[in-house]
């Protein structure tokens, strides 16, 4: 019995992404990634969303190293330095390897500031990587706009598995005059998604949906959150069930969400600020955001 349960959590780590990182240099492809166009959402894969919001440029959870865990290995090519070069800030939402990766972290200049929660702020000091440490309900000033942490229902360490609400995982409110955008991290459903909905009426979801957010979560999730417009995020750049269910759960809330959820692929763009969906269009490779 005790050897099921100890090849159980073996076949855990090697899947999910707790699991330690390999690094394997990615192939660097200029033109998946046009240069980021100003008040645009662009999907850079997985988690990993450069927002602009009036020139300011806002990373979430990037990570490009050529795979990370022991199974994962990248789909895409990663993004060449000119395409993040304008970042101002990144998010990162937790210490996990698919949204914290050093090497990636090192590539953006000194100068963008990093937010986190607490538990990855001391990975990247040990990596001598500044880090504004963030809490729930802690603000962040860029120029037009703050950034606010919420929390989210997830592990917060490196190799964490038990899903904690206490701030160790986090979400982040965008807020400018024209536009109020969400990134939800790698939360779980929880009831906490309502009250966020509620105080910050966010216009934009950035949603993972993954293994922690299923497709019934996710319907749910958007619900509490009121949101008129959701971007599904979470697949799209490597390997492993991850990225096939991804895919699965957003075609499900295609399904059933209809014009409010726009699927972007990798490198397409959403304009902002919008505040009606039918008028959006995207920019990309991509026919249409929308599923009619």
């Amino acid at each position: 019995m005790a050897y099921r349960v100890l090849m159980a959590l073996v076949a855990v780590m090697l899947s999910e992404s707790c699991a330690p990182a390999i690094h394997v240099r990615p192939r660097i492809d200029p033109v998946l990634y046009p240069e980021p166009r100003q008040n645009a959402i662009t999907f850079w894969g997985h988690a990993c969303a450069y927002i602009d919001v009036g020139g300011v440029g806002i990373v979430t959870d990037p990570v490009f190293a050529g795979s990370y865990g022991l199974v994962h290995r990248r789909q895409i090519p990663a993004p060449p330095s000119e395409a993040y070069d304008r970042a101002q800030v990144v998010l990162l939402s937790h210490a996990h390897h698919d949204h914290l990766d050093f090497g990636t972290l090192a590539r953006f200049s000194p100068r963008t500031a990093v937010l986190c929660p607490a538990p990855a702020a001391r990975y990247l000091k040990e990596r001598g990587i500044r880090a504004r440490v963030m809490r729930p309900g802690s603000e962040y000033r860029f120029a037009g706009g703050t950034i606010t942490a919420v929390a989210a229902h997830h592990p917060g360490g490196r190799l964490s598995m038990k899903a904690r609400s206490d701030g160790r995982a986090l979400g982040y409110v965008i807020r400018t005059d024209s536009v109020r955008i969400f990134y939800s991290g790698d939360t779980e459903y929880f009831p906490e998604l309502a009250a966020i909905g509620l105080k910050y009426a966010p216009d934009i979801v950035l949603l993972n949906v993954n293994r922690h957010l299923h497709s019934k979560d996710a319907l749910h999730a958007v619900k509490d959150l009121r949101a008129p417009l959701v971007v599904p995020m979470h697949f799209g750049a490597y390997s492993g069930s991850n990225a096939r269910l991804g895919r699965k759960w957003r075609a499900e809330l295609v399904r059933a969400l209809g014009p409010i959820v726009a699927p972007l692929e990798v490198g397409a763009a959403l304009p902002i600020p919008h505040l009606k969906p039918e008028n959006t269009a995207v920019q990309g490779d991509t026919a249409s955001c929308f599923a009619r």
